[in-house]
């Protein structure tokens, strides 16, 4: 039947017949290796509920009691139809008909990788997420884990349905401000369970899936109000929403609950102030790293015995005062190590969320004094024990400036004021800078978060901060010796202008505390003298 072909045809049929053999062998044994690699992975696990993180203190103990677990995951019943269209036409347009791989999609990305050489899209359908984010093992980028990837892609196909698939999904993912899942998203940024979701709502959660850390509302509003934008324009695209709808609603700015604590409160749990900075802490080592796993274990340098005591007597001693309105903050850090200890930035967390250990500009007065006599020191000028004012005469003021930024004193002074004390400060830093002086003349960096380990055991982050020589050891050590001394533990305790502001310091060892009384439009405070006085005696319990 081939006479009348020529040789060169007939070759060139066989050869080719014999490649296309070969060519099916080859892609036979490769999907069998790569379907047997994926029958290794157990397939409950995609349903299996999500590990909580464990945030502890630097001791081992909980700093939160345990999650309702059930209350944070949802079922397909939950999900309302436009979050579902939302999902859909952003992530996935063929979520409905493709068998968990957009072949289509990974020849485009494929020819596109090619060109950039190197792994810039990956055309990942939901499933394929869904799998990637329920085995670590599928956390690197290579060809080898794209095909694992593929075939447990379709072995999860055929073992789920698309509704249950989607509901796994949503429950898994990463949504931003340590919301693990769409529920805890739901309840953190909007107060209302999954199935109450509006579009709006819908549509700023589906935005927030590509860049959990830098599309999160409490992260950047303006971000995320441009993510659900393109959301709603996806939706109009497939013809799922109508473009008069979409632009009423992206006519309206993206709006949030007033954020409150609804949770009951533990009889012996970490101060609000405290885990709210704590939490800022470690956003932003999630954001900077880009870590969106779950299940892991955050050990706090936070101490919850100190945390609970320091709390106990800021309620008492502002109630002893007899003054309404009477605000404290406080700050104690291992200054060896920067480890912040405690932190609690004011009398009621329920009623103020302004955190004043952090984040406040309090005036420094009389509390400059020792960082006068230090600077002395430095430039080797003689101070004279309790006259800062004449010993600054010795000094310039643009020179001091320059010393008290070395101390952590970044504020802003009024220079030709500077050795009065005209400048404001928090207690946060007035603790980095007292503790300089105790610290051998070294400036710790101050921090919340220890180290965060993976549930294998494998490490994400660990704080190996070290502290920065602001002043000579000998200028520290000679500073100490004009403040008082009890018992091995440095003291300084005073008032700013006329008693607008208490301040309290004390260094023991590795321990450095500030603590500050005042009022948060400043005036006066009452009974100063008895007030500094049990001032002193905190301080200098806490760090003994």
């Amino acid at each position: 039947m081939t006479d009348w072909m020529p040789e060169w045809l007939r070759l060139a049929l066989k050869v080719s017949a014999k490649l296309a053999f070969l060519g099916t062998v080859i892609f036979l044994l490769v999907t069998s290796y790569y379907y047997y690699k994926a029958s290794k992975f157990d397939l409950d696990k995609v349903a299996e509920e999500q590990l909580q993180n464990i945030l502890l203190d630097h001791t081992g103990k909980a700093l939160l009691g345990a999650y309702d677990k059930q209350s944070q995951l949802i079922t397909k019943e939950d999900l309302p139809q436009h979050l579902i269209d939302a999902l859909i036409a952003r992530e996935d347009k063929n979520f409905e008909t493709h068998c968990g791989v957009d072949f289509v999609g990974l020849v485009r990305a494929a020819a596109r990788n090619m060109k950039d050489m190197s792994f810039t899209q990956g055309a990942s359908t939901l499933t394929m997420q869904l799998a990637r984010n329920t085995y670590d093992e599928l956390k690197e980028k290579s060809l080898n884990r794209k095909f694992i990837e593929i075939a447990l892609t379709m072995r999860i196909e055929t073992r789920y349905t698309k509704p249950e698939i989607m509901a796994y999904y949503l429950n898994r993912i990463y949504f931003g401000s340590g919301c693990y899942g769409i529920e805890q998203a739901s309840l953190k940024y909007f107060k209302k369970p999954t199935r109450e979701l509006d579009i709006s709502e819908s549509a700023t959660l589906v935005g927030i899936i590509r860049g959990p850390h830098i599309f999160s509302p409490l992260n950047d509003i303006k971000a995320a109000e441009q993510q659900r934008n393109q959301v709603l324009d996806r939706l109009v695209i497939v013809g799922k929403l109508s473009a008069a709808k979409a632009q009423s609603i992206k006519s309206k700015p993206l709006n949030l609950p007033q954020l409150v604590t609804t949770a009951k409160k533990p009889a012996h749990t970490a101060n609000g102030y405290a885990m709210k900075a704590l939490d800022r802490h470690l956003h932003g080592i999630l954001a900077g790293k880009d870590i969106r796993s779950a299940g892991l274990t955050i050990t706090s340098t936070l101490d919850l015995d100190l945390l609970y005591e320091c709390e106990n007597d800021i309620k008492s001693i502002v109630s002893s005062s007899n003054s309404p309105n009477l605000q404290a903050a406080c700050i104690i850090i291992d200054h060896a190590s920067g480890a912040i200890r405690c932190s609690i930035g004011g009398t009621d967390y329920k009623t103020s969320q302004f955190d004043r250990a952090l984040d406040s500009k309090i005036d420094l007065g009389n509390a400059f004094s020792p960082f006068i006599y230090a600077a002395a020191l430095e430039r080797g000028k003689l101070p004279i024990k309790g006259k800062p004012l004449q010993t600054s005469k010795q000094l310039e003021s643009a020179d001091m400036i320059r010393i008290a930024k070395r101390f952590g004193l970044e504020d802003n002074f009024n220079q030709s004021e500077i050795f009065y004390g005209s400048g404001t400060t928090s207690p946060l830093r007035l603790a980095t800078a007292f503790s300089v002086l105790s610290n051998n003349g070294k400036r710790p960096h101050t921090y919340f978060v220890k180290s965060i380990v993976k549930r294998d055991g494998s490490s994400l982050f660990f704080n190996s901060t070290k502290g920065t020589q602001a002043i000579e050891e000998g200028s520290a050590l000679e500073t100490i010796q004009l403040l008082k001394n009890a018992k091995g533990t440095v003291l300084y305790t005073t008032d700013s202008f006329g008693g607008r502001a208490l301040w309290s310091m004390a260094s023991h060892k590795e321990m450095t505390a500030v603590l500050w009384l005042g009022f948060d439009k400043a005036k006066p405070v009452p009974n100063k003298s008895k007030l500094l006085k049990q001032m002193e005696n905190l301080t200098y319990k806490w760090v003994n």
